[in-house]
């Protein structure tokens, strides 16, 4: 049976502009009134009328590969969609990188920074798309908060190092060697293969 406050949020919510949804789900995963399965159930509702909102007045894009409607790919020009915030730029691994933070729309977002250089996403993109998780082409290009919600659909987020492995232990790819060969920073590739479990040959 769905309790008091579920039913008010549930009100708040039909009534509520697209606008108002960032802080709404604040809410709703702040209050102890609501268990976790209302919770998502509230948070599933928000999705879906965001989903529809845009899709209102979005083009469709559809993925070549695997026939999937996705959202048009969204950029740090507009902050990937207004999903997070550029905090600034950190040289990591021999790597300059754009760094941001999630939008306060997320909700325990996973992982809470995302480092981003174009190149890089570009040539990991190319790598491992038999990998990725729905074959989002886009995947690389997208902080990963946005995964597996309505502006990634059939997408999920896992790591970086769990997709080589994942590459590696399927041949993809040769080995760890082989991301250095293809022009990614060798540090970046050792921090990468250093926090690997081992797979076998």
């Amino acid at each position: 049976m769905s309790s008091e406050a579920f039913n008010k949020y549930l009100k708040v919510i039909l009534n509520s502009s697209s606008a108002e949804f960032g802080d709404l789900l604040n809410q709703i995963f702040n209050d102890n009134s609501l268990n976790s399965t209302e919770q998502e159930e509230l948070q599933n509702l928000i999705n879906r009328n965001l989903a529809s909102y845009y899709a209102s007045f979005s083009p469709r894009v559809v993925n070549k590969n695997t026939g999937l409607e996705e959202y048009p790919p969204q950029t740090d020009a507009d902050d990937f969609g207004g999903s997070c915030t550029f905090t600034g730029t950190e040289m990591l691994y021999g790597i300059k990188w754009n760094v941001y933070e999630p939008s306060k729309q997320y909700v325990s977002p996973v992982p809470r920074k995302w480092y981003y250089n174009v190149h890089i996403a570009n040539l990991l993109s190319e790598l491992f798309l038999d990998v990725i998780p729905g074959r989002f082409q886009n995947y690389f290009h997208v902080p990963p908060w946005v995964l597996g919600t309505f502006q990634a659909p059939g997408t999920r987020y896992i790591s970086l190092t769990e997709i080589v492995n994942t590459a590696i232990f399927g041949r993809v790819i040769s080995g760890w060697e082989y991301l250095v060969e293809r022009g990614i920073p060798k540090e970046f590739v050792k921090a990468l293969e250093e926090a690997s479990p081992d797979y076998p040959q």
